[in-house]
């Protein structure tokens, strides 16, 4: 007598867990940002290159943060004097060693460093001295960006254009994807170059981020908002 061919269960198939969705997530805008700096535009739409450029830069820092377990930060070049990447070079980073961020620390660079547009910086959360003749930054509220302060040297492994007297503003993620130490914003604008210093010329021509505590990004398209 035949014995009924037995009927094997059908296969569980994995679902995807959050840090691979935050990989995923960080590499499509990452290559929206790319595809929007390829076409070459200018003026406004430049503004919202770079503010498509930083929400990619700090989704892949928030994702390196978690699959690696270990800080990861978004850098934006503080050393005043190089027009080329003052506060327009912008780079992941993440910590060699898992709570090691201080001074000294070794950090290990994620993928290739990116320049905004040209006329297109990061706003400091000072812009004393980096503002055009007559024009005056707003302060309540300020369309600024508020990040880590400078800090040197860098030892970046994989960054030969990193130098032990580079500093840089940082946005910081814990492992679990939030913000260290506090919800941050990031902000650009236009301006023009004198003396090797942007002067920043349009205080309505601002856009960017406002990063919360939770590492959730929202884009901030005008200049009241912030």
């Amino acid at each position: 007598m035949r014995r009924p061919a037995s009927i094997s269960p059908p296969a569980r198939r994995r679902a995807f867990t959050l840090v691979e969705l935050l990989v995923v997530v960080g590499l499509i805008v990452l290559l929206v940002g790319g595809i929007g700096f390829a076409l070459g535009d200018t003026g406004a739409t430049s503004l919202a290159n770079a503010q498509n450029t930083l929400a990619s830069l700090a989704g892949t820092a928030r994702a390196q943060a978690a699959v690696r377990q270990t800080e990861a930060r978004l850098l934006v070049h503080a050393t005043r004097g190089d027009a080329e990447k003052y506060l327009r070079y912008l780079r992941v980073v993440v910590a060699a060693t898992p709570g090691s961020t201080g001074p000294g620390a070794r950090w290990i660079a994620i993928g290739s460093p990116v320049s905004l547009p040209r006329g297109i910086y990061v706003v400091p959360a000072l812009t004393a001295g980096l503002t055009a003749s007559g024009v005056t930054w707003p302060r309540n509220p300020a369309p600024v960006s508020t990040l880590l302060t400078p800090a040197s040297p860098y030892t970046v492994t994989g960054d030969p254009a990193t130098t032990a007297a580079d500093t840089y503003f940082a946005l910081q993620f814990s492992p679990d994807g939030t913000v260290l130490p506090t919800a941050a914003k990031l902000a650009v604008s236009t301006a023009t170059v004198s003396n090797n210093l942007p002067l920043f010329n349009n205080p309505g021509a601002v856009r960017g981020l406002l990063v919360r505590a939770s590492g959730s990004v929202t884009f901030v398209s005008d200049a009241n908002s912030f």
